[in-house]
């Protein structure tokens, strides 16, 4: 066997040594058998770390080799022996690799689909093979992915968007060579909004640079040395700035921005820095309906409950189609609070309503569902922080008035699911009086409301 590596190997260094002098249509087949290539010599390499590693007892499975030996990253080589031990599971993925027709690490995606949803699954659907085939790995991890969704549970992706909030983190630490070093990880929504608000800035430094570099050639001629000396040693480089170099600078602006030219606790602050995150979802995602689908775009998937809590604050554009994806009718629906609503919100409410979290930490919640014919009216909306928010639509918290004001409860251990509570009649009035409560009367959101008892 090690002969016959040794003789490939000297097949491709003679290769090499040609390639220069090689015709373009042969350097395209060449491109192609290598791609088969690749696969097999990841299968190989993997199959005799793991062969090594089960004889001398390693208990790694071999990733530790592939490791050391074999040059991979720690994460790669765990990610490689754990896909060739599912790979048993799913027969057809297996032979796609032994002969050279899909890559490992589109056969990992493969693994990954079937233990969020089950191997028959995988195995039955033939289109999904094939893609894991054809596509690049980029593209691919997005088809697995989406894949996975559609046959995977609702209860799943809910979880998993749970744990990836809860894990959500930011960590510095300083490097040897005197830089500062930061690694974060979020949930697919606050990496979107971090995303979407960071390119917009990087983009505005971008056109600035651009700015910039027009207005120092049109006006070299008329600069002197000193005036020139000083511009250069204000702004070094910003014209030749990288897309990073300026994703870098565009979280300083933002951070210095948000700290030092707005309070904490400022209405405008939060609208400010709003980001537009595009969500694409089907008809049965928006209307809670189950088996809907809804993802943002250039992150991934989103559990329902995300979705109806994002569409508190949110504008909808409605899209109908018709054959050939032709555009036939289009309308936005106005879900976010106005600024006046908002600054009426933080007078009423003072905090959110569930924890105390101040304003700046918090978003607007409508009490009955707009897609339960809920309107963005002021009777209708309750202040609350993004972990209360959670609580709402994750845990079926319920909004009450207790003594006057809007709080959370717990749900309802009777009711797994909030009921629809039955109108209330409107109460009369006496002449004379006024509601001094600082809320709406309970007639205008009874159907949403559970008014607690008297004691």
């Amino acid at each position: 066997m090690f002969s016959q590596v040794q003789q490939a190997l000297e097949c491709l260094s003679s290769a090499l040594a040609g390639i220069d002098a090689a015709p373009t249509a042969e350097l395209r087949r060449t491109l192609e058998t290598a791609k088969s290539l690749r696969s097999r010599v990841e299968l190989l390499e993997t199959r005799a770390a793991s062969l090594i590693a089960r004889r001398e007892r390693h208990g790694d499975g071999g990733a530790g080799l592939l490791n050391q030996v074999g040059g991979r990253s720690r994460a790669e080589a765990a990610r490689n022996v754990r896909t060739d031990a599912e790979l048993a599971e799913l027969p057809a993925a297996h032979t796609a690799v032994s002969e050279g027709e899909m890559s490992l690490a589109n056969a990992a995606k493969l693994a990954r689909a079937a233990r969020k949803t089950s191997p028959d699954a995988v195995q039955g659907d033939t289109d999904l093979v094939q893609m894991a085939k054809t596509l690049p790995e980029d593209e691919f991890a997005q088809a697995a992915q989406r894949w996975t969704i559609r046959h995977q549970s609702t209860d799943d992706l809910a979880a998993q968007h749970r744990r990836n909030r809860r894990n959500r983190h930011v960590r510095f630490w300083n490097g040897d060579d005197g830089t500062v070093q930061m690694r974060g990880s979020f949930d697919a929504e606050m990496g979107a909004r971090i995303q979407q608000r960071l390119r917009r800035q990087a983009e505005q430094l971008r056109q600035a640079d651009r700015r910039r570099q027009t207005q120092s050639q049109s006006s070299k001629s008329a600069l002197n040395a000193e005036e020139d000396h000083d511009a250069a040693s204000a702004t070094p480089s910003t014209a030749t700035r990288s897309r990073d170099q300026r994703m870098a600078d565009a979280l300083d602006t933002l951070l210095s921005a948000a700290i030092e030219t707005q309070p904490a606790d400022s209405p405008d602050a939060v609208r400010s820095t709003a980001a537009e995150i595009i969500i694409r979802a089907d008809l049965a995602a928006l209307t809670g309906e189950p088996g809907g689908i809804a993802e943002i775009c250039g992150i991934g998937p989103i559990p329902p409950s995300t979705l109806q809590r994002l569409a508190c604050n949110s504008d909808v554009w409605i899209e109908v189609f018709g054959d050939e994806l032709t555009p036939l009718y289009e309308t936005v629906v106005s879900r976010a609070p106005t600024a006046a609503q908002r600054r009426a919100l933080i007078a009423r409410d003072g905090a959110c309503i569930g924890c105390g979290e101040p304003p700046g930490e918090c978003e607007a919640h409508h009490i009955i569902p707009c897609q339960s014919g809920g309107k963005t009216r002021l009777d209708n909306l309750v202040l609350v922080c993004w972990s209360c928010h959670d609580l709402i639509h994750d845990h079926n918290w319920r909004v009450l008035i207790r003594a006057g004001r809007y709080r959370l409860a717990p749900p309802d251990p009777a009711h797994r699911v909030n009921p629809a509570p039955q109108r209330k009649p409107k109460p009369r009035a006496s002449r004379g009086t006024r509601n001094t409560t600082g809320v709406p009367p309970p007639s205008a959101v009874a159907k949403s409301l559970w008014e607690e008892p008297a004691a």
